[in-house]
């Protein structure tokens, strides 16, 4: 899968996204639409792709647990999760990933590991592209795309990049940095998206604006927001080595912990993670790899570790089974 890939910068990042939102032509928002014009958004989408390439699965027909798995791994949000008139489109290895009926009734998603932007838009673009040829999407001559947010009108596209920063929090200018972003137009969540936390020092870095930019512009200014993040991260994280046997003794006790406890929680479990991630960068750790740590972060989450165990054990087995999970891993 591309999230447990390594590629460029990906000491610092983890993963990129690039979204559009789409509408189709001559039909209401999604939330002013009922059962019967929802299903027909489903059936005009479905029959607009490849099915070659692509697979079409409403969500209805997908079970709780391998629903809170996409969630656990970004392909669709919590508030989706639930949605009984949506449906998703994927392709073999899911770096294409739409949500259809969701705030818009198409949101393309195209996921790269590490810092690829160009990449990851120049297979959205494509897809999107060719969905376009049989589906007339809602368009204003002067406003560009039109979306049920008026956040996203125009371009409709959204940049994101997640990024693991525990160098700038641990010299004590994180919170600085993500002030700076937000005044320049930068949005800053946690690892959920919007109102949730920083679990792990992991943060959402995308654009805000889209109306009166094009898609060049939006990337070159993530790319530059973004690239001098890296750098800050970087230089923060040798600062950290002139505390060197401190920064030492804080990984190791975090490998530890996961190396040899018997019940973990998740919140604990990411926390620590995080750590070890920290000490295979600098070279500190070892022992293991930072491909089998940004491996372990997303599949320690509850129902994705579920379906790796091929499992469904009940809430006071979970801690347990993920501590078992992770010493076998490590």
């Amino acid at each position: 899968m591309w999230f447990k890939k390594l590629s460029n910068d990906s000491d610092v990042v983890i993963s990129t996204r690039v979204r559009y939102g789409r509408n189709i032509s001559g039909y209401k928002f999604v939330h002013m639409l009922d059962e019967e014009k929802l299903n027909n958004v489903i059936d005009i989408v479905g029959n607009a792709i490849d099915k070659k390439e692509y697979q079409l699965l409403k969500m209805k027909d997908i079970d709780e647990i391998n629903r809170g798995s996409l969630v656990e791994q970004h392909f669709i949000s919590k508030e989706f999760e639930k949605n009984k008139y949506g449906a998703i489109i994927t392709n073999k290895d899911s770096t294409i990933v739409a949500m259809v009926n969701e705030e818009d009734m198409l949101r393309i998603q195209s996921f790269e590991s590490g810092f690829n932007i160009d990449s990851a838009y120049n297979r959205l673009k494509e897809f999107t592209d060719e969905l376009s040829e049989k589906i007339k999407f809602a368009k204003n001559d002067k406003y560009g795309y039109i979306t049920s947010c008026p956040t996203n009108v125009g371009s409709a596209m959204r940049v994101s990049v997640m990024l693991h920063l525990p160098g700038l929090a641990g010299i004590g200018l994180l919170n600085k940095l993500i002030d700076q972003a937000i005044s320049i137009g930068i949005s800053v969540r946690g690892y959920y998206g919007e109102n949730t936390n920083s679990s792990g020092y992991i943060y959402q870095i995308s654009n805000q604006k889209t109306l009166g930019l094009s898609d060049e512009e939006i990337i070159t200014n993530v790319k530059l927001v973004v690239t001098s993040i890296i750098e800050q991260e970087r230089k923060a994280r040798e600062m950290l080595k002139n505390t060197s046997i401190y920064l030492e003794d804080s990984i190791y006790r975090a490998y530890g912990i996961l190396k040899y406890s018997r019940n973990i929680s998740e919140e604990e479990a990411v926390k620590l993670l995080s750590q070890a991630r920290l000490g295979c960068d600098n070279g500190i750790l070892t022992e293991t790899t930072l491909e089998k740590i940004q491996e372990l972060m997303v599949n320690i989450r509850v129902n994705s570790l579920k379906l790796i165990l091929k499992e469904d054990f009940s809430k006071d087995k979970e801690d347990i089974k993920r501590a078992e999970y992770i010493r076998r891993e490590l």
